[in-house]
């Protein structure tokens, strides 16, 4: 019988190579099976155009969130880029689009709950519009559950929906502030909305200027939490219905469309002044408002130009949903602003370098109520000349 040698290399490469490469394509289609995907898929873009398409192109079926850590990501980002200041053309900072593939580590540690539906609302609302001072405020608080204190809320039975700051700028009004307060805390409640209520004070007796106050409002706010949307509401507007809602509009929503002292009728299309809600991406798209507006007027219709230059709409609630009471006071005699019609024509041309990247104001000091976030803010005096990006803009009479 003949002795078996040792197999040449041709067998072994003829046997050998087939078999691995079979072993290989099985364990791809047996791996290839397995569920296997990342807890959390974070997706941070840098460039605004692949930001702006993949936002539109996402489908309403895919939930788009941020995570706790994830916001907190995202708010540094966005810190960042307001602190270096936005080129033309990026004012548009990035977001991060997380689908839902899994619950996060935080959420995982909390009971199951669902999210927060069919608000118990009360519809026309039988307003107290009496004065009111900050310890009847306090006291209708206290007695609410779940609040957090500094003028934030959130339900507890369920997942808010939307989480939402109010910007309040003021001045030298504690009897205006308290009666809204008085009205918006349960109302803010009954929608189930996570919230938090900021109220921006200019300091000194110079002339007051509405919108630093709220670009300011807003980058304070993002250093405490991750905002959905903002409210800007002012002092003297109360509600007169729960059914207009304070939550995150798909569009920039004006909400006081129809005001007592008007004849609860619209004065004129492009208003967004009064209390108006808009998303974090779309008032970063737009730049925030304008901080040119020294006294009386301009600032809102500034931000409508830069809402329809941005290819945005404004939507409103019906007028019979959508009504304030406006409190009577003495004006101060505030003048108005001299050059607001210059500012206006100017609107386009400037809002990439003119608003929410080019804010300069000074925290002088912050208080936490019960019933509010306080800031005193220093903005500056009001300088006879304007001052666009080093060149003198135009005289303010």
């Amino acid at each position: 019988m003949k002795r078996l040698g040792r197999p040449d290399g041709w067998w072994a490469f003829f046997v050998l190579v087939p078999l691995t490469v079979l072993w290989v394509c099985c364990m791809c289609f047996f791996l290839g099976r397995l569920p296997l995907r990342p807890k959390n898929l974070q997706v941070v873009l840098n460039n605004p155009k692949e930001d702006e398409e993949i936002y539109k192109q996402a489908s309403r079926d895919v939930e788009i969130f941020v995570s706790e850590s994830a916001g907190r990501i995202r708010i540094r980002r966005i810190l960042a880029n307001l602190a270096g200041g936005l080129e033309e053309g990026t004012e548009q900072s990035s977001w991060i689009v997380i689908p839902n593939l899994d619950a996060s580590a935080a959420d995982k540690k909390r009971p199951k709950r669902s999210y927060c539906k069919d608000p118990p609302l009360w519809g026309r609302l039988r307003l107290d519009v009496s004065l009111h001072n900050r310890t009847d405020v306090e006291e209708l608080l206290r007695r609410s559950p779940y609040l957090r204190g500094r003028g934030s809320w959130t339900p507890r039975d369920c997942v808010p929906q939307h989480r939402v700051a109010l910007i309040i700028p003021y001045r030298d009004r504690l009897e205006h502030l308290s009666t809204l307060l008085y009205t918006l805390h349960p109302l803010l409640q009954r929608q189930l909305l996570e919230y938090r209520v900021y109220v921006v004070e200019q300091y000194g007796n110079e002339t007051f200027n509405k919108g630093v106050l709220m670009n300011a409002g807003v980058r304070e706010a993002l250093r405490d939490n991750d905002f959905h949307c903002f409210v800007f509401h002012d002092v003297d507007m109360i509600p007169e219905d729960d059914r207009n809602l304070y939550s995150c509009p798909e569009m920039p929503r004006h909400l006081s469309v129809a005001v007592d002292k008007f004849n609860y009728t619209l004065p004129y299309a492009l208003l967004v002044g009064g209390v108006f809600s808009i998303r974090l991406e779309h008032f970063l798209a737009v730049n925030g408002y304008s901080n040119l507006y020294w006294g009386w007027g301009g600032e809102d219709d500034d931000m409508a130009y830069r809402i329809r230059y941005r290819k945005l709409e404004i939507i409103r609630p019906p007028e019979t949903l959508a009504r304030y009471s406006m409190i009577k006071h003495d004006h101060r005699p505030e003048s108005p602003n001299a050059i607001r019609t210059a500012l206006l024509r100017m609107a386009k041309k400037r809002s990439s370098r003119d608003g929410l990247n080019t804010v300069k104001y000074r925290v002088v000091w912050r208080h936490e109520h019960l019933a509010y976030t306080h800031l005193m803010v220093d903005i500056g005096k009001h300088h006879r000349w304007q001052f666009l990006n080093g060149q003198r803009l135009i005289i303010n009479f």
